[in-house]
């Protein structure tokens, strides 16, 4: 099987006629997956990662603790067997702020440094953790963790993002005592990128962009993580993305963070659209997250019309103030799956009718590779040239209000036998169509051409050979 065709982007394609590229926002489950229902949790967010190993699921989130003696986030474990109903084991590692060890802290980095299962008060560490699988990096690492700490106490010389190892997820020595990256902003979010064999990182930053101090993303890759390059700007608020604001200077938008992940040949980033409603105070306004593209971790590109991926819930839903995503997004055989904070309170934590602030996390999916699509309303065509073509090729498409026939040529000239009128019609919804042609040959040239015809209302979401 080649690498997929997918038609987030334009790089595999030549030409296109009458195609709108297409967001798709998750199906939202309607309910959050995990709620802060302990004595230690207060405010639970996707402040960290989700991985799937063989059938376990496994999160590692944040809690933020607030009461009138302690100020914290807490490190959260919790397991699954289907990704929806999550247990959180009581691992009996370090005393929560009220003195009690019986609960799911997985990690506090101060009680690691003084060697004491007691966490100091009012204390901030370990923010948006990233848990990274590493075996390659040799016993101890199989997984690395980077995280921002706060240089408020003596515990780490400066602000910047830290390093930790485990070999279980559960326990963790500490890395360098300086930060890999110093300074920045609390907001960063890394992959270990196994096809380019190289770390991956976005950070946040504050840039000044037309008169306005703004949240910003830069990027950066090492390929040890633990010497980085000088970040540069990811993606920039541009002014389109200020259009929303209808030239009142107290509304703009600023970029919050950018988890990012492999997809098969591409890398996609979760960008955090912070729209502010305060003007230079900054504080206050809504977040959600849109897609964007990049082919190398550098360059990146937005998709589509740039609306949310994951939308907002409705005034008054658990997840109306604010939409974020972590380093959480599970890719199955079939589906998608993609773990998200939502709250109920604006960034300055304004509710609606002054009710209970709460976080928690939920739960968006997709079919497989139909984040982005390719949509025609009449008719449309599509032009890829020069792949490299094996004996079947399938096509992920929603053609039941229309249809889809393919051409295949070489130099120039159509193939014989994969003429448009030889190839029999795609009809229907299907993640895995198979194109046929009713007189074709056993065996095609290595390369090809495509010309791909759309007839009213289809969709196509990506393709492949076989």
């Amino acid at each position: 099987m080649n690498s997929k065709i997918l038609l987030i982007d334009d790089y595999h394609i030549d030409k296109r006629t009458g195609l709108n590229r297409i967001i798709n926002p998750g199906a939202k489950v309607e309910h959050p997956v995990l709620v802060a229902d302990q004595p230690w949790e207060a405010i639970n967010q996707m402040g960290g990662t989700v991985t799937k190993e063989e059938s376990l699921y496994r999160m590692w989130y944040d809690s933020w603790v607030h009461n009138t003696q302690h100020n914290g986030y807490s490190s959260l474990y919790a397991e699954s067997d289907d990704g929806i109903n999550w247990i959180k084991p009581n691992l009996k590692k370090y005393k929560d702020f009220n003195g009690n060890i019986n609960n799911n802290i997985y990690l506090n980095r101060i009680s690691l440094r003084e060697n004491t299962i007691s966490p100091p008060p009012d204390v901030e560490q370990d923010h948006n953790k990233n848990i990274l699988y590493t075996p390659h990096l040799g016993k101890g690492k199989t997984y690395t963790m980077i995280a921002y700490e706060y240089g408020r106490t003596a515990y780490g010389p400066y602000d910047g993002y830290y390093l930790a190892y485990s070999d279980d997820g559960i326990n963790w020595t500490d890395g360098p005592i300086e930060p890999v990256i110093p300074g920045h902003a609390d907001v960063g979010w890394f992959m270990y990128d196994g096809q380019d064999k190289k770390f991956r990182g976005i950070v946040k930053q504050y840039l000044n962009i037309r008169g306005y101090s703004r949240r910003s993303v830069l990027w950066t890759e090492s390929k040890d993580g633990l010497v980085w390059t000088l970040p540069k700007p990811a993606v920039i608020p541009d002014e389109i993305d200020d259009s929303w604001g209808k030239g009142d200077p107290n509304r703009f938008s600023q970029f919050y963070g950018m988890p990012i992940f492999r997809y098969d040949s591409i890398i996609l980033g979760f960008l955090e659209n912070f729209r502010t409603t305060d003007g230079h105070i900054s504080r206050d306004g809504f977040t959600f997250p849109e897609l964007v593209s990049s082919r190398d971790g550098k360059v990146w590109q937005r998709v589509g019309d740039r609306s949310p991926i994951i939308e907002r819930g409705d005034p008054g839903e658990w997840d109306w103030g604010s939409v974020t995503i972590g380093n959480s997004v599970i890719v199955e055989k079939n589906e998608i799956k993609a773990y998200y904070t939502g709250r109920n309170d604006t960034h300055a934590h304004t509710t609606i009718k002054e009710e209970a602030i709460t976080g928690s996390i939920g739960l968006a999916t997709w079919q497989i590779d139909r984040m982005v699509g390719l949509k025609s309303t009449t008719d449309g065509t599509l032009h890829i040239n020069n792949i490299s073509a094996l004996k079947n090729l399938h096509i992920n498409a929603d053609a039941r209000h229309g249809a889809i026939r393919v051409e295949l040529s070489s130099a120039g000239t159509v193939i014989s036998g994969f003429e448009l009128d030889n190839c029999l019609e795609i009809k229907g919804d299907s993640t895995d169509h198979l194109v046929q042609w009713s007189r074709s040959p056993t065996t095609v040239l290595k390369k090809v051409d495509m010309k791909i015809v759309f007839k009213n209302e289809t969709e196509i979401f990506s393709l492949w050979w076989t």
